[in-house]
């Protein structure tokens, strides 16, 4: 509708009319805007039909009565509205005109000589003047009709539509989804972005320094402010003596105090609001089986909780064990019938005490052992297979005399393990040899089965197996040393002080093993370089250090020369699997091969002093006695453990023990007791205590003469043979 449209509507006795332009309630223009139909006009009232409050809108544009009403004060008719919208026109213009030339002279002759630039600026302002007019919109109001009859029950539409939306405050996102359609553009511009930071850092690099500069710091001022209290709530709630003492546990560790209370005590400090009761109590029942599941979880994940178990495992093993690990400390002796005594008063006696074995080493391959220099009831071995079509992950097992049925630490490799050693004073470092020809050094300390130091490539790693790896002592100002045997020829001492820094002793070389025969012509070697397979240095002289090689023989070397050997015994015809020092006589030395003998060397002759064999298959391993001077142990191919003692017999061991279908790898004496441990393919590791051996104590300079006197007796031997 326009703007002197109108519309009436009545229904239920409430009648209004709605103009599109702005009106006034008809109750404030006059006193007969009450009086209703007599007054000529009627009110605009609109009122809720349910409480019947007057909800009328009031215009927001402010209405002069003296402009809207006529002399009289009423109303006006359209003709008085008419003449007094001209009236208002008029005494606008006029206003106007008279306010403009309030400030001038009056009109003369002497108007006609103002310059042009008055005229035109007078006529700009009447210009806007009459702009102005014509903006002012007309205020008029509309007389109300009276209703006719056929208009009260006449129906009226009045649609109602949604305005627009408006916002009043729009902040962008600094973030876009990865479905955006611009998202790929905004990572473009972000790569951009990041490219020209890189760029002006880099090209700026050389265009900025450091320098200390004074900040300049503003005076403080203490102030003390007031705050609401914090609202506090009594919660109680029944806690265990051990919940208490495992959450003081925890809070020492530096964990969430808030953290700790609702996971280990598993109580409720918070207070929750439900709709009834009944879902409360549901809802603290739930959670108390969830806080119970949190406790159990954590009591099993804390340590002192395994450190318990492990103590529980410990003792129940233990009673388990008894009479064996009785017999382990020579604390009882064996139940032996009088016959089977005789018979071991003669040759002596293997009794097998129990088997370190487990699920982890079931089926893998013993490859070597070690002692604890510190702990000599922890035995430390290395799991892995020598065959290169068998190779996998290795392992390293620590056997202890308290539990025999699992190991107390597991060490994972990515290679088979080959060679293992313990230093002789940092008792807790453990040197590991691969099959790969890594060197790795561990701390027995730690759980994690991850190395403290390990070599690379780049520091100079072995292009081949590591076979051997000796802890060598440089006495009291130095620290241990660290030597590697590889089969790539390299003799590599590896110092500690920056990581695992290589140093080579040597590089093996070949020799001619045997003398030319007449109008033969010998074979060229393919390769100079010689496969270390062990090595020993001397017990008295740690400067001096035996090498034996794949081609079968054996090299005094020392750490002074790395160009060429002090003395090569030539003797064996197949590889040398172990070379040791006697502990007693430190001229002497014992050799085991695959061309199935045991030699015993001096080391003033090239030859060997004595030859021992007690099968048909290759002697993998061979260890002294720890205690007597003439005993050591072997172990061969075809399934045999034997002691030898060279003071009885250099022609059979003492002890020979079957342990066939299984074939054993290697063997250890215990360094505090009567017992001998040997590996073997299958992953066990059997402990026997041999009895019937000489065990006692001699003074140095006997066990030097005991062995002179055995190797003295070995023609009287061989005469015997024969």
């Amino acid at each position: 509708t326009g703007g002197n449209s109108k519309s009436n509507l009545q229904k239920g006795g409430i009648r209004t009319s709605r103009m599109t332009q702005n009106t006034s309630r008809k109750s404030g223009m006059g006193p007969s805007s009450s009086s209703g139909a007599g007054g000529g006009g009627h009110a605009i009232i609109v009122r809720d039909p349910e409480t019947q409050l007057d909800v009328t809108p009031v215009s927001l544009l402010e209405v002069q009565p003296s402009v809207m009403q006529g002399d009289d004060g009423g109303r006006q008719s359209p003709k008085s509205r008419e003449s007094g919208s001209n009236l208002m026109d008029s005494q606008s213009s006029t206003g106007i005109k008279s306010g403009w030339s309030s400030g001038s002279q009056t009109p003369s002759k002497a108007d006609s000589d103002m310059s042009d630039r008055d005229e035109e600026e007078e006529e700009e302002r009447r210009k806007k003047e009459e702009e102005k007019k014509r903006r002012m919109v007309a205020v008029t109001l509309v007389q109300d009709e009276a209703p006719k009859p056929a208009d009260v029950h006449k129906e009226v539409q009045v649609l109602l539509t949604e305005s627009d939306t408006f916002f009043l405050l729009d902040i962008p996102s600094t973030c876009a989804a990865d479905d955006d359609p611009d998202v790929e553009r905004i990572k473009a511009a972000n790569k951009v972005y990041t490219d020209a930071v890189e760029l002006r850092i880099k090209e700026g690099a050389d265009k900025f320094a450091d320098h200390n500069i004074q900040t300049l710091n503003f005076a403080s001022k203490t102030k003390e402010a007031q705050a609401t209290p914090a609202q506090t709530h009594d919660v109680g709630v029944d806690v265990t003596n051990y919940e208490i003492h495992d959450a003081i546990l925890e809070l020492r560790k530096g964990e969430d105090a808030a953290g700790a209370g609702d996971d280990i005590l598993g109580t409720n400090t918070k207070k929750k609001t439900t709709t009834t009761d009944a879902l409360n109590d549901l809802s603290q029942l739930s959670g108390g089986r969830v806080d119970a599941a949190k406790l159990g979880e954590a009591t099993l994940a804390s340590a002192e909780f395994r450190h318990a178990l492990k103590s529980m495992e410990r003792i129940v093993v233990q009673n388990i064990y008894h009479e064996q690990q009785m017999l382990y400390r020579s604390m009882m002796s064996p139940v032996v019938p009088a016959e089977q005594a005789l018979v071991n008063a003669q040759r002596g006696r293997m009794d097998v005490l129990w088997t370190y074995e487990c699920d982890l080493s079931r089926g893998r391959n013993v490859s070597c052992m070690a002692w604890n220099n510190l702990n000599p009831d922890l035995l430390a071995v290395g799991y892995g297979e020598f065959d290169f079509s068998k190779q996998g992950d290795g392992l390293v097992l620590f056997w202890s005399l308290k539990n025999p049925e699992y190991p107390e630490r597991v060490y994972r490799t990515e290679s088979s393990v080959t060679s293992l050693a313990f230093a002789q004073k940092s008792f807790n470092l453990l040197a590991v040899g691969l099959y790969d020809g890594t060197v790795a050094v561990y701390d027995v300390r730690k759980e994690e089965g991850k190395p403290v130091l390990e070599s690379s490539y780049n520091g100079g790693k072995h292009s081949d197996s590591v076979w051997e790896v000796r802890w060598v002592d440089k006495g009291a100002e130095r620290a241990e040393a660290l030597v590697s045997v590889s089969s790539d020829g390299r003799v590599t001492q590896w110092s500690m002080s920056k990581g695992l820094e290589c140093t080579d002793l040597i590089k093996l070389k070949r020799v001619s093993t045997h003398k030319k025969a007449v109008n033969t012509k010998n074979e060229a070697f393919i390769s100079r370089m010689a496969s270390g397979m062990c090595a020993d240095f001397n017990p008295k002289d740690t400067s001096i250090y035996l090498c034996g090689t794949e081609e079968g023989s054996i090299h005094r070397c020392s750490v002074s020369y790395n160009e060429q050997y002090l003395d090569s015994y030539l003797g064996h015809s197949g590889p040398v699997y172990k070379v040791v020092w006697s502990p007693f006589q430190p001229t002497s030395f014992l050799s085991c091969s695959a061309d199935w003998s045991i030699r015993l060397w001096w080391q003033e002759s090239e030859t060997a002093a004595l030859t021992m064999q007690s099968s048909a298959d290759y002697v993998s391993d061979i260890q002294w006695s720890p205690n007597v001077s003439t005993i050591f142990a072997s172990v061969t191919g075809d399934g045999h453990v034997c002691i030898w003692d060279m003071s009885i017999s250099t022609l059979d061991p003492i002890v020979h023990e079957k342990i066939l279908p299984r074939k054993p790898t290697c063997i250890r004496f215990s360094p505090n007791t009567d017992v001998v441990v040997a590996g073997d393919d299958s992953g066990r590791v059997t402990v026997y205590r041999v009895s019937g051996i000489d065990n006692k104590k001699y003074t140095h300079e006997e066990q030097v003469a005991r062995l002179d006197r055995a190797l003295a007796a070995k023609d009287a031997d061989a005469a015997e043979a024969q």
